[in-house]
C-alpha cells in the first residue's frame, strides 16, 4: 500500500533531500532554463498561476535576502500585521551557516511580477526550540525547521487565518499549499488539491507539489468554508512527498509577538 511504501522510504532514508531550499543559493530569483526537473513535484505538476492581490492569497509574500554576493527567496505568510513565519532555514546563509541579520530579510507580501501589496523588513525573528541550521537536513532536523519573522513596521494586509483547532488527520486530507518558486518566482502558484500521504505527530507528509523557494508556504484547509494555516512547507523528499510541519508542533511560536529579550 501507499503508506506503508512511504513509512519504509522514510526510515531507510538516512538524510532528507531538503529540495525547497530557499536560504540558500539554489532558490534564486531566476531559473534555469535548462531545469527540467522539479524537485517537489509529485507525478504531474498540479500548481496554477492565482492572483495574489486576493484575499486571502495576499497574505502570502517572498522572504526575500540580499548579501555580499548572494541572494535568496522563500516564501512566508502574514498571520498578523507584524508577524510572518516561514521555514527557519530560510533564515539562514546556507554558504556560512550564518544566521541572516534581520533587517537584511525583506517580506514582500502580494507580489505580482514587478508589482507587490507591501514590504517591510525584520525587526527580528524566532525559531523553535531545538532547530540548527545543517546542510544534510534530516527529518529531525525538518520537525523543528519553523520561524517567526517580527516585521519592523505593521503591514496592512489581512492576516491569513491560522486553524483554531487540529484537525482529524485522516488519509487523504484535502490541503492546499502555496508558495512563489524559482521556475515562476514573481507569480504565486497554488495545488488546490492535494493530500495528506502521513502524518508523523511532528511532520506531515503530502501529495503537494512545490518547488524551490517554496519553502516557509503555508499549507492550508478549510475551516467553516474559509482556507486557514494549518502547516509549513519546509521540504521535499526524492519527490516522493513534500514535508510540512503542523500547527500543533509551532503554535507557541505565535504568542512571540515582540523581540523583548533578545
Amino acid at each position: 500500500m501507499l503508506l506503508n511504501a512511504l513509512s519504509k522510504c522514510v526510515l531507510s532514508a538516512a538524510l532528507l533531500m531538503v529540495t525547497l531550499s530557499a536560504g540558500s543559493s539554489l532558490a534564486q530569483d531566476k531559473s534555469s532554463k535548462s531545469e527540467k526537473f522539479f524537485p517537489g513535484i509529485i507525478g504531474e505538476d498540479n500548481r496554477e498561476i492565482i492572483d495574489s492581490w486576493d484575499k486571502p492569497w495576499n497574505a502570502i509574500g517572498r522572504v526575500n535576502v540580499a548579501g555580499f554576493r548572494s541572494r535568496s527567496m522563500c516564501s512566508g505568510t502574514l498571520i498578523s500585521d507584524r508577524m510572518v513565519i516561514t521555514a527557519a532555514h530560510c533564515l539562514y546563509n546556507a554558504r556560512t551557516g550564518k544566521a541572516h541579520v534581520p533587517s537584511k530579510i525583506n517580506f514582500v507580501a502580494g507580489v505580482r511580477r514587478d508589482k507587490f501589496i507591501a514590504h517591510t523588513t525584520a525587526a527580528c525573528t524566532h525559531l523553535l526550540d531545538g532547530y540548527t541550521f545543517t546542510n544534510r537536513p534530516t527529518l529531525k532536523h525538518a520537525a523543528a525547521d519553523v520561524g517567526v519573522i517580527i516585521l519592523s513596521k505593521p503591514l496592512d494586509v489581512p492576516p491569513l487565518p491560522v486553524i483554531s483547532k487540529a484537525p482529524e488527520v485522516t488519509q487523504n486530507l484535502d490541503l492546499t499549499s502555496a508558495g512563489y518558486a524559482r521556475d515562476r518566482p514573481f507569480l504565486l502558484a497554488a495545488d488546490k488539491n492535494c493530500k495528506l500521504y502521513k502524518d508523523r505527530g511532528n511532520l506531515w507528509l503530502t501529495s503537494c507539489d512545490t518547488n524551490y523557494g517554496g519553502s516557509g508556504g503555508p499549507v492550508m484547509m478549510e475551516e467553516n468554508g474559509q482556507l486557514k494555516l494549518t502547516g509549513i512547507m519546509v521540504a521535499s523528499a526524492q519527490n516522493k512527498f513534500s514535508i510540512a510541519v503542523p500547527k500543533n508542533v509551532w503554535a507557541h511560536l505565535l504568542e512571540k509577538t515582540t523581540c523583548g529579550g533578545n
